[in-house]
């Protein structure tokens, strides 16, 4: 075979292999191939990478990736205010993963300045997550099992908003804190599940992504169902305080509801545990509005 031909070949192969892709934020990164020592930001972008099946390539994660278990024992390389640096230059990541709400310029500039590939994530809805999926997938070198976790992912979030057709809509208030009171607006995914669920969110309109509101304003807007971070077999013990304002229609009628913040907080695949728990909740409100109670 000439020698030009086989140069030829060899180049091909070189930039069938070369990864080109855009992150959330619209800067370009560029591998000369998939990543095999990644750092994971955030829960989320950790959860993701071990769905599509690349959880044995992650080298560091955030302080809070829990999920699966596996991720546990990870080295920790970061928190919601500070990383260490130090640590992540010796573990020669030729890939970071951030979250750019919860990592924030402070944590993601100076990986960049240091020289690492950074890849940046800012997912706000549930139909961009199968894209995550994807991305993911091509910056892993597992774009197969990304594609069957996409299928699965779509088909299970088809079947559920197709089950929401025609419901009424419910006012509902979802908190992450009670002291001070803290919520989510409607940039947030979680306002997204409410949507998907056939809910509004009473601060849709709140600024900024994350509003610190007030008692009154609660009243005001008179949420028909109320949702906060937690689970029922550990149950926060300032939920009693909402008894103290009957005048709110979801405290009349019970409906006071936790969904684990990880089911709902998190853009990764559990997000749809979330959402059925959402959809089934709202039901409830609904049933309530039919007997007239």
């Amino acid at each position: 075979m000439p020698l030009l031909l086989l140069l030829l070949m060899s180049l091909s192969q070189l930039v069938c292999a070369e990864i080109r892709l855009v992150d959330d934020n619209g800067d370009e990164l560029v591998l000369a191939q998939p990543a095999q020592r990644i750092i994971s930001l955030a829960p989320n972008i950790t959860e993701v990478l071990f769905h599509i099946g690349a959880g044995a390539q992650i080298v560091g994660a955030d302080e809070y990736s829990n999920y699966p278990e596996a991720a546990k024992q990870i080295q920790r390389v970061n928190n919601h205010a500070a990383a260490n640096y130090e640590l992540i230059l010796s573990l020669k990541p030729d890939l970071v993963i951030a979250w750019q709400s919860g990592n924030g310029d402070k944590i993601i500039d100076p990986l960049r300045k240091l020289g690492f590939p950074v890849f940046v994530v800012e997912t706000r809805e549930i139909d961009q997550i199968p894209a995550l999926f994807h991305r993911f997938g091509q910056l892993s070198g597992h774009e197969i099992t990304a594609q069957q976790r996409i299928d699965e992912f779509t088909q299970r979030l088809h079947s559920l908003r197709n089950a929401q057709v025609d419901k009424a809509v419910v006012r509902t208030f979802y908190q992450i804190w009670h002291d001070p009171l803290i919520t989510l607006n409607g940039q947030h995914m979680v306002s997204d599940v409410i949507r998907l669920c056939g809910g509004v969110n009473v601060f849709a309109d709140g600024i900024p992504l994350v509003p610190y509101i007030n008692i009154e304003s609660i009243v005001a807007v008179d949420p028909e169902v109320i949702i906060a971070g937690g689970s029922e077999q550990e149950q926060p013990d300032w939920l009693g305080r909402w008894q103290q304002w009957a005048g709110i229609s979801a405290v009349q009628n019970q409906h006071i509801y936790l969904i684990p913040a990880d089911l709902m907080q998190r853009h990764s695949i559990r997000i749809l545990d979330g959402a059925e728990m959402m959809c089934d909740y709202l039901d409830r409100a609904r049933a309530t509005d039919k007997a007239g109670l």
